[in-house]
């Protein structure tokens, strides 16, 4: 920095005192303003260095170069690893899987809900079905009960009210294709203790020869020895048709 002149300094100051609207300096008040100039002088100032100069500038250039190789990675590809991508990544990771979720659990709950209403809306067909089956069993017209009777061998399971159904048809119905009809029907739950219990009891109501037959057959598959008296007692009719006591009579031979 140049120093003014002490001469400068103190012309400058009579200038102003000139110059300056109603304002003027004493001559006490110049001469302090001289030996304040005077000690100003004597401040030792240094000036700065050569080596003081160059290592400005060397530190100009290395921030300089680092900034420009910092562009140049990032230009490269290497922005990939800064700090602020990063954030965004998780941020957006974080938003991706929340509504992921949200939209997974919506599709599940709608999911989880038709499937119950189709299982509801299943239950009450097959309610429908068994009641309509029921119904038909005591039509009047054979075709109706015979349509019945098939109805069961569509469903896959029958609860307890068809099982004793086709037992009513097959004990009591007056026409005989719906009594060989319902027979084989219950042949399909014939491992239900009830059905084999209730074919064993059916016996002593069977006057027809083809279900009289049909019966024995059955009792030896099954290997249903209860149904052995039963047929014991066919054989005291005198008047039993000769086909059926013989196959009866093997029938009880293997069964005892």
């Amino acid at each position: 920095m140049k120093k003014k002149d002490p001469k400068e300094r103190l012309s400058e100051a009579e200038k102003m005192n000139s110059d300056s609207e109603g304002m003027c300096f004493s001559d006490d008040e110049v001469e302090s303003i001289r030996k304040i100039n005077q000690l100003i002088d004597e401040v030792p100032v240094d000036e700065p260095s050569s080596s003081m100069d160059s290592r400005f500038y060397e530190m100009l250039e290395d921030e300089s170069r680092e900034a420009l190789t910092t562009r140049q990675s990032y230009g490269r590809g290497e922005w990939l690893h800064s700090p602020a991508l990063r954030a965004g990544i998780r941020i957006a990771a974080g938003i991706a899987l929340f509504l992921m979720g949200w939209f997974m659990s919506s599709w599940l709950a709608q999911k989880s809900y038709h499937i119950n209403e189709v299982t509801k809306l299943s239950g009450e067909l097959k309610d429908l079905r068994e009641a309509l089956v029921l119904t038909m069993l005591n039509q009047a017209s054979t075709l109706e009960r015979i349509k019945a009777v098939n109805m069961v061998n569509e469903f896959e399971n029958a609860d307890d009210k068809i099982i004793e159904g086709l037992l009513g048809a097959l004990n009591s119905d007056n026409n005989d294709n719906v009594r060989l009809l319902s027979l084989e029907a219950l042949l399909k739950y014939s491992d239900n203790p009830a059905v084999r219990e209730g074919l064993v009891a059916s016996i002593k109501n069977q006057l027809s020869p083809v279900i009289q037959l049909r019966l024995a057959e059955v009792m030896v598959t099954l290997d249903e020895k209860r149904a052995a008296p039963e047929f014991q007692k066919i054989l005291t009719n005198a008047g039993l048709n000769y086909m059926v006591r013989n196959k009866i009579n093997e029938a009880v031979t293997v069964l005892l």
